[in-house]
C-alpha cells in the first residue's frame, strides 16, 4: 500500500485554490504571477506559437505538456527572453515583459535552465554556481583591479552558493570540473545556480531529461521544495510518471496553441487529451478533435 503524501502548509493552500479552478484551456487563476496574451511566433509558414491566453498561479508547480513539436520549448524562449514574438504580451508579477531581454527577466525574478545544460566544463562547480550571482560588482574590469571593492561580496557569494550546494548534496563536488558530472548532477547544478538569482518564478525545461532513473526522485524533491520555499515553478516534461507526481496544474499545448488546463488527475481523465497527446487523431488537427 502506497502512503499518501504530506505536503506543506503553503502546498495545501495552492492545491486548494487550484481545486475550485474549471478545467478549461486558458482559464483565469486566483492569484497569477505569470500572464500572457495573444503570443504568437511562426516560423516561414509554420505557427510554432499561438497562445490566446495563460496564466500561471503563484506559488504552483505547473507542468507544460504535450507531443512533440506542440511549441512549448518555443513558449519557454518567448517567455524568458531568448526570441520575440511575433504579436503578443505578458506580464509577470505586474511588470510588462514583452520583448525584454533574458539577461533582465532573470535579475527581475525570472529564470529558466535548458533541456541542454549549460555548465562551463572548465570550470569547477563552485565557479559555476557563483557565475549565477546578479550584480556582481567585479564585472566590471576597472573594479576588478580595485579587490576591496568586491572581495566582500564575492565572500558573500561563495557563501550563498556553498549553501545551496549543501541543499542539493552536491558540496562534495564543489572543487570537481563540471564536465566530470552525470547528466543528472549537471541538471542539479543548474537548478542550484539558478538559485542565485534570488527568483520568484523558476522555468525549468525537460528537467528529467537524461537522468538516470536513481537521481529522478531527487530532482522531485528538490522541485517540491522551491514550491515549498514560496517559489513559483513551471516545468516542460514528457514523464507523465515526474509530471503526476510533483505538479499541481497541468497545461497541455498541441499545434502551438494551449488545447487544455487542470490538475493533473482532471488530465489523465481527459480522453481527448490523451489521444491528442499519444497522437492517435488519425490524421486530423488536434485542435478539432479537443474541440469536437
Amino acid at each position: 500500500m502506497v502512503a499518501e503524501r504530506s505536503y506543506s502548509a503553503l502546498a495545501k493552500t495552492v492545491r486548494a485554490a487550484l481545486e475550485k479552478v474549471e478545467a478549461s484551456a486558458g482559464v483565469a487563476k486566483p492569484d497569477p504571477i505569470l500572464i500572457a496574451d495573444g503570443v504568437r511566433r511562426h516560423f516561414g509558414g509554420i505557427i510554432a506559437v499561438d497562445v490566446k491566453h495563460i496564466e500561471i498561479q503563484r506559488g504552483s508547480i505547473t507542468a507544460l505538456i504535450g507531443p512533440n513539436g506542440a511549441g512549448k520549448t518555443t513558449l519557454f524562449n518567448l517567455l524568458s527572453g531568448f526570441d520575440n514574438p511575433d504579436v503578443g504580451e505578458w506580464r509577470f508579477d505586474g511588470h510588462n515583459m514583452s520583448r525584454v531581454a533574458s539577461h533582465k527577466t532573470a535579475s527581475m525574478g525570472m529564470v529558466r535552465t535548458f533541456q541542454l545544460t549549460k555548465s562551463l566544463t572548465k570550470m569547477s562547480v563552485i565557479e559555476n554556481m557563483k557565475l549565477g550571482a546578479m550584480h556582481q560588482v567585479g564585472e566590471k574590469w576597472w573594479n576588478g583591479l580595485l579587490p576591496f571593492l568586491w572581495r566582500s561580496q564575492e565572500t558573500k557569494i561563495e557563501e550563498r552558493a556553498d549553501i545551496l550546494l549543501t541543499r542539493f548534496k552536491m558540496d562534495h563536488m564543489r572543487n570537481e570540473y563540471a564536465g566530470t558530472l552525470s547528466g543528472g548532477q549537471r541538471k542539479l547544478l543548474e537548478m542550484a545556480r539558478a538559485l542565485m538569482t534570488d527568483p520568484r518564478l523558476v522555468m525549468l525545461d525537460e528537467p528529467m531529461a537524461g537522468v538516470n532513473p536513481a537521481l529522478k526522485q531527487s530532482l522531485n524533491e528538490h522541485i517540491r521544495g522551491l514550491r515549498d520555499d514560496g517559489m513559483t515553478v513551471l516545468f516542460v516534461e514528457h514523464d507523465m510518471d515526474m509530471v503526476n507526481d510533483v505538479a499541481d496544474w497541468v497545461i497541455v499545448m498541441a499545434e502551438g496553441s494551449i488545447i487544455a488546463e487542470g490538475t493533473p488527475s482532471q488530465i489523465s481523465a481527459n480522453e481527448k487529451v490523451v489521444e491528442a497527446y499519444l497522437g492517435r487523431h488519425q490524421g486530423t488537427s488536434l485542435l478539432d478533435e479537443v474541440e469536437r
